[in-house]
């Protein structure tokens, strides 16, 4: 299985997190068995507007403890002194992926929905990606699994290099009655939907 870490900071200034990060928190992770780093800044997300998120792909949990709060002794010190802020950790599990998981900008949706098996989990990712494909480079789903409040919801991210694409494959596709009977019979329904940009 895969899983993806997400750590969530607030940071005064994106460039210095970026830094800091690199120097300290990065070798921690990757030491551990952590790839696919990708660091990325909240723009259009509601109260989250302008958090730094550092999504961390580990083959195991134990591989995600590990790295997790090794780079976070490592980070720490030089954290503090410029003002960030650890402001949430969650662990995915990854399902499916579809494309090429990385872009200049992309979105993450979080929905509730019926449990579904792992033959459903396919199909769907084949059938969301043929409509969105015109606008992402790549997409990402998988299921939180230790969130606080949010464990237990269905996630997708969603890259793209031209969020106007993106958005207008995102309007097609929920406008399609295919979907939308897709949607309404597995009881799926929308929480949050928050756009960002790849800075790291």
């Amino acid at each position: 299985m895969s899983y993806t870490v997400a750590t969530m900071a607030a940071a005064p200034d994106p460039n210095e997190f970026l830094e800091i990060f690199n120097a300290n928190a990065r070798p921690a992770l990757e030491s551990a068995g952590g790839s696919a780093i990708r660091v990325s800044q909240s723009v259009m997300s509601g109260d989250m507007t302008g958090r730094v998120t550092i999504a961390v792909d580990f083959d195991s949990i134990s591989a995600a403890f590990e790295g997790s709060l090794g780079a976070g002794v490592a980070v720490r010190p030089a954290a503090r002194e410029a003002g960030i802020e650890l402001m949430s950790r969650s662990l995915v599990l990854t399902k499916e992926e579809r494309g090429v998981t990385d872009g200049a900008f992309g979105s993450l949706l979080q929905v509730t929905g019926d449990p579904i098996d792992d033959a459903t989990w396919s199909t769907n990712a084949d059938t969301y990606w043929a409509a969105m494909s015109s606008g992402a480079t790549g997409q990402k789903f998988g299921q939180m699994v230790a969130a606080g409040v949010r464990t237990g919801l269905y996630v997708a991210v969603t890259w793209t290099d031209d969020l106007d694409a993106l958005q207008a494959a995102s309007t097609a596709m929920f406008a399609d009655p295919a979907i939308q009977e897709l949607i309404a019979s597995q009881n799926t329904a929308p929480v949050s939907r928050s756009l960002f940009r790849r800075i790291g």
